[in-house]
């Protein structure tokens, strides 16, 4: 069996989300809460299991910046019982808060059971791994096989390390000029059009804090959406882009039109060479630009198409490759040379929107029995981010978190603001069906 880890300096970008993470936690958190009891010790053993699997999980980071083998590899579980059903919400703004030591390891797992022992039980499960070392999508994927190791699934034999995702872009897409312009570019665009981005002021980034807010799209209506989308030719991702691109709008310029800046992550896998497995785990992601139209006379169906016409189009030039290969012109070496780019950058920046959809998950088949009946994603906003709206979809339920920054707008403002987005995604498609829920328990 093999049981090398990771051993190299951090690449570029990897380098870059170490650096803001020193400043600021960049740490990625999805709940899922699962029905039934969970026996003694199976998650301690998952997550052995996975450690084993990974050889990314097994690497801690050291000076240099460096990934090394750790010396005690493994992911710390920690268990315990709630009073209520929705006391995971607290745990889970505070897990986004709360910084990982990667000289120690990835991150952690925290196992929050609900009334264990009785016909009631259930099991709200937080996975938080870094951002430094994985992007959203490989942090289900791990929490997929996490759960398929507690529930029977045999442990698979350890993968060996793979190259640094950034050095897996091809040659065309890594000269200096092409990098820039894939960069300027879309800076060009936020300045000449006066893109408007969440307005407010956010902290110094050590002081800085990501809580949410939680919104589902359920049953008929998420089937009627996304009858609409199919209908309309676009996707659910563009019309929710729409959609917030009209309630920042609305906040920002009420009455006026204008363009709001939205990133959008893109995974890059299949583009690579050699392209990883979809289950690997790391920083396979690349953030493009959108710039979508608002106002009073700016049909939600319109902003959508012009939402997916400008990322189809990045995606044919390749800008997510060129982006993504940019870091390693600009990434500082050292926190100590890199604190104020990374500070004025965070104050710089054209715009502060994400919308990061990891898109339709299938729970994993398992030997043994497995009930997940709710899914949360979420993500920290540390440089040049004010609100990453984390979107993931679970049989019936569209799940939607909006992560902002604490201070920098009032509750109220954020809930009316989510409140907005969702009634304009599903208002196009849905008449006389009940309304949206903001929370709920199961």
């Amino acid at each position: 069996m093999r049981t090398e880890a990771v051993e190299r300096p951090l690449s570029a970008a990897e380098r870059w989300f170490w650096l803001v993470d020193q400043l600021s936690p960049a740490n990625c958190v999805v709940r899922l809460r699962v029905r039934g009891p969970l026996g003694a010790y199976r998650l301690e053993e998952a997550a052995a299991a996975l450690v084993a699997e990974f050889p990314l999980l097994r690497a801690t980071v050291a000076e240099g910046p460096r990934f090394v083998p750790a010396p005690d590899p493994h992911l710390p579980v920690l268990h315990r019982i709630v009073a209520a059903p929705e006391d995971w919400r607290t745990v889970f703004d505070d897990q986004l808060a709360t910084a990982i030591d990667l000289a120690t390891a990835p991150g952690r797992l925290i196992d929050l059971a609900w009334r264990p022992g009785t016909s009631d039980e259930h099991h709200d499960l937080i996975l938080v791994l870094s951002h430094v070392l994985l992007d959203g999508r490989s942090m289900v994927a791990l929490g997929w096989r996490l759960l398929a190791y507690a529930f029977g699934a045999p442990p698979r034999a350890a993968r060996p390390p793979i190259p640094a995702p950034d050095d897996l872009i091809g040659s065309a897409h890594t000269g200096l000029l092409r990098c820039l312009r894939a960069n300027l570019a879309g800076q060009l665009t936020a300045r000449t059009r006066r893109a408007v981005s969440l307005p407010g002021t956010a902290p110094p980034l050590p002081a800085r804090r990501t809580r949410t807010v939680l919104r589902t799209v359920e049953g008929d209506q998420l089937t009627a959406l996304q009858a609409h989308c199919r209908r309309s030719g676009v996707t659910v991702n563009a019309v929710l882009t729409a959609a917030l691109a009209r309630a920042v709008g609305e906040f920002a310029r009420p009455g006026r039109r204008g363009v709001v800046g939205i990133g959008v992550p893109v995974d890059v896998r299949a583009r690579l060479d050699p392209a990883p497995a979809d289950d690997e785990p790391g920083m396979f992601t690349a953030v493009v630009p959108t710039f979508v139209p608002f106002g009073p006379d700016t049909a939600i169906r319109a902003a959508a198409r012009t939402a997916k016409t400008q990322l189809a189009r990045h995606l044919d030039h390749h800008t997510d490759l060129s982006s993504l290969a940019a870091i390693r012109y600009g990434c500082p070496r050292t926190l100590e040379s890199g604190r104020r780019t990374i500070e004025l950058i965070d104050r710089r920046a054209p715009w502060n929107i994400t919308v990061s959809n990891l898109g339709r998950l299938t729970a994993p088949e398992t030997p043994e029995p497995l009930d997940i009946t709710a899914l949360t994603v979420a993500g920290t906003n540390s440089c040049a981010s004010a609100l990453t709206v984390a979107v993931a979809t679970l049989g019936t339920t569209l799940s939607i978190t909006f992560c902002y920054v604490d201070t920098m707008l009032e509750r109220p403002a954020i809930d009316n603001l989510a409140d907005r987005t969702v009634e304009a995604l599903t208002s196009q498609a849905v008449s006389g069906i009940a309304p949206v829920r903001q929370f709920h328990q199961r």
